[in-house]
């Protein structure tokens, strides 16, 4: 399924790309991400629970950052798998000064397998995006945070 979309933060781009690749701040935004242990300061091992529709799976996985421009752009390649299926994502983030700000904007591809993706896949795709839409708003939250 396909993800795209965009926010604006108020921050510059290299505060906005700082935010968007902190495991701790990833850690608190991504909706299910349970645990993000580093194997290095691009890969990271990762515990995730994602639910729908009553169905609930836990995975395995590791979240990895490639093509990196700070301040630019990034890929983030997440993987996972579990009892429930496999879940795999590759999105291009870009970064664009906006005024005061940056635009972010993500444009990349999900899938999912497995008896999750039993549910349907035009409730996963709306899933999907609700999940990305809560992990940008959980990075934005923590850009209007003084300090």
């Amino acid at each position: 399924m396909h993800l795209s979309g965009e926010k604006v933060f108020p921050t510059t781009p290299l505060e906005t790309y700082q935010l968007l690749t902190d495991p701790s701040v990833i850690t608190k935004a991504m909706p299910g991400l349970k645990s993000l242990e580093p194997e290095s300061e691009t890969r990271f091992k990762a515990q995730m629970e994602v639910g729908v529709a009553g169905i609930k799976g836990s995975y395995d996985g590791e979240l990895e950052m490639a093509d990196i421009a700070p301040g630019e752009h990034y890929r983030l390649l997440i993987k996972g798998e579990g009892s429930m299926g496999f879940m795999e994502s590759d999105v291009t983030v870009t970064l664009t000064a906006d005024g005061d700000g940056t635009k972010v904007t993500y444009d990349g591809e999900a899938k999912v397998g497995g008896k999750v993706a039993g549910v349907g896949q035009r409730m996963l795709s709306g899933v999907a995006k609700l999940l990305v839409n809560q992990f940008f708003n959980g990075v934005l939250k923590a850009a209007k945070q003084p300090g």
